[in-house]
């Protein structure tokens, strides 16, 4: 008797980079964070990444230091997390031109979890796969407090795009 046996390939970095966009016509706020540990398993699609807040990059340091004491509270949340499926993954479709998925999930921010979908852009280039997206997300709910004093100076929806290379393990 014949058995087939299928193997799950997975996917991985240790050096994704995530940005994210809170400026406001006040303020310029951005900042990148180019640690960012992520994995893909082809045969289920699921899809995982982890990043340390603390890895965030602003141009100012003084920037950094409010984005980590006062509103991430980097030492008491030090990590953010996604998970989730990627819908109707078939690493057999993919190829040189970028495909639009559906990842539908769980992100974790500042120690809250939130229900996640966002469309994901995949193309595979020999033994990698690179995933693209870009999606909003409010601080407020996932309870980050923004002071009355700088409520113009934050945007109160932040931009925010993945940009992973994944290379087959």
């Amino acid at each position: 008797m014949t058995q087939l046996v299928y193997t799950q390939e997975t996917y991985k970095t240790t050096s994704g980079e995530v940005r994210f966009n809170a400026s406001t016509p006040l303020e310029d706020i951005k900042a990148a964070n180019r640690e960012v540990n992520a994995i893909l398993k082809t045969e289920s699609g699921n899809f995982a990444t982890v990043l340390l807040m603390k890895d965030f990059d602003f141009r100012r340091k003084l920037m950094q230091e409010h984005f980590n004491e006062n509103y991430a509270e980097s030492d008491r949340y030090p990590k953010s997390y996604l998970s989730g499926t990627i819908q109707n993954f078939r690493i057999a479709e993919l190829g040189s031109e970028p495909k639009t998925f559906q990842l539908n999930g769980k992100l974790t921010i500042h120690g809250v979890t939130r229900n996640f979908n966002s469309e994901v852009s995949l193309r595979k280039r020999s033994d990698a796969i690179d995933l693209q997206s870009e999606f909003m997300i409010q601080p407020e709910s996932f309870d980050i407090e923004i002071p009355t004093l700088l409520f113009k100076k934050i945007a109160q929806e932040v931009m925010v795009s993945v940009n992973f290379k994944l290379k087959k393990q």
